[in-house]
């Protein structure tokens, strides 16, 4: 009879100890999801984050370049020009000069204006 204890008492030993084992597992095992789902949700709101900043950095050009577009607009430098009292050239003040394509021989030719020097060296 006391082997037939002893054989009990072993055995709900090891039964407890392969609750015990397997509640540890459980548990590990838990611990590691909600570790897992955490830094999952943490990335997704990271992307979440840079996809809004896109979006609005797009949004940024866009409205930069319709800005750089209208600054470009030929009417509206002529308009400001004419404020600031330029004009319009004549078609005998545009002259156009070639000047030689060696280094050694270019020289800086005036357009022969009124006032003008000719050659410059």
């Amino acid at each position: 009879m006391i082997t037939r204890q002893t054989g009990l008492s072993a055995r709900r030993k090891r039964g407890r100890a392969a609750k015990v084992l397997l509640v540890a597992i459980l548990f590990a095992g838990l611990f590691l999801q909600i570790g897992m789902l955490a830094r999952i949700s943490g990335q997704s709101k990271k992307i979440a984050s840079v996809s809004r900043e896109i979006v609005e950095l797009n949004a940024r050009r866009e409205n930069l370049a319709l800005s750089l577009s209208m600054l470009k607009n030929p009417d509206r430098i002529e308009a400001l020009a004419l404020k600031l009292g330029m004009q319009r050239p004549d078609e005998g003040a545009i002259r156009v000069v070639n000047l030689p394509a060696a280094y050694e021989d270019t020289q800086t030719l005036t357009a022969g204006m009124p006032g003008a020097e000719g050659v410059v060296r």
